[in-house]
């Protein structure tokens, strides 16, 4: 490309060439984290910040550059975010320019970035962010899975019925989680309404006490969330739930807190390996 970029604010008309220039930027640089996929589902789901979001778009109607945010804890006004620029264009001063409306929003930010990705530690340092945790990115790539132990809980395909249920379970299974986010009831309608989503729920005595979700990329079931309430875990309920959503699929991956023992226990039993290690930096309002 050759020629000055525009930055603009992301339009729906925008997601084609986003996705490109995302598949694109990764395959010069691993550090670039693979969103393409995804952007079409965050843009449009109920936690996008759409007033966030901006592009560096050049004079041949491509997509150089991006930055997008979505709602983390809207009452407390945490946002996620994300930059990408392609590397022929860095050290421009692009991507500040992207991230200058989330910047300016008076929000906290959280963002992710590989801990070998020393140039997106430097950027994200130089915006103010700050270390405050890290993440785990794990691979199952149809490993056999030992027979779970009979578990007490049944489980079974959730359904339109179950919203207010799972809206229920999931503020009690997350409450007081410092990495994770009880899900609004309009993201519980789509968990359930999706042709390429995976929910399904354990029952014990009749009542719903763990869900998974999960959402189907191409051959791969990236799953999304493992809740169980705290009352009945260790009884080998997210353990039944996994083996049932791995039954059908050739390969899955996930993430995890690095401070979550119990879910990396489980995930390893499982047949998944670590396949990168992000680290999470916070910038505050």
């Amino acid at each position: 490309m050759s020629g000055a970029v525009t930055i603009r604010r992301f339009a729906l008309d925008d997601l084609a060439a986003a996705a490109r220039f995302g598949d694109a930027a990764r395959a010069l640089d691993p550090g670039i984290e693979p969103f393409a996929q995804q952007l079409r589902h965050l843009a449009a789901g109920p936690r996008s910040a759409l007033e966030l979001w901006r592009v560096a778009a050049g004079n041949d109607g491509g997509v150089y550059g991006l930055s997008f945010a979505a709602q983390r804890d809207p009452a407390q006004r945490v946002y996620d975010y994300y930059a990408a620029v392609h590397p022929s264009m860095r050290r421009q001063g692009i991507g500040r320019a992207l991230g200058e409306p989330a910047l300016a929003s008076g929000a906290v930010l959280r963002a992710r970035v590989r801990d070998d990705a020393i140039p997106g530690i430097a950027f994200l340092r130089a915006l103010g962010f700050e270390e405050s945790g890290a993440q785990l990115f794990l691979e199952w790539s149809g490993t056999p899975i030992k027979a779970p132990l009979k578990a007490a809980a049944r489980i079974r395909p959730a359904s339109r019925k179950d919203q207010p249920a799972l809206q229920a379970l999931s503020n009690e299974a997350w409450a007081g989680a410092p990495d994770a986010f009880a899900a609004r009831s309009e993201e519980i309608a789509q968990l359930v309404s999706g042709d390429d989503r995976l929910v399904l729920v354990a029952d014990l005595e009749d009542k719903p006490v763990g869900y998974l979700s999960a959402v189907q990329l191409g051959r791969t079931l990236a799953i999304e969330e493992v809740a169980v309430l705290p009352q009945v875990r260790r009884n080998g309920i997210a353990r039944a739930l996994a083996a049932r959503a791995l039954a059908n699929v050739q390969g899955a991956v996930l993430s995890v807190a690095d401070s979550n023992r119990p879910a990396r226990g489980l995930y390893r039993a499982l047949g998944f390996r670590q396949t990168a290690r992000r680290l999470v930096m916070q910038r505050p309002a």
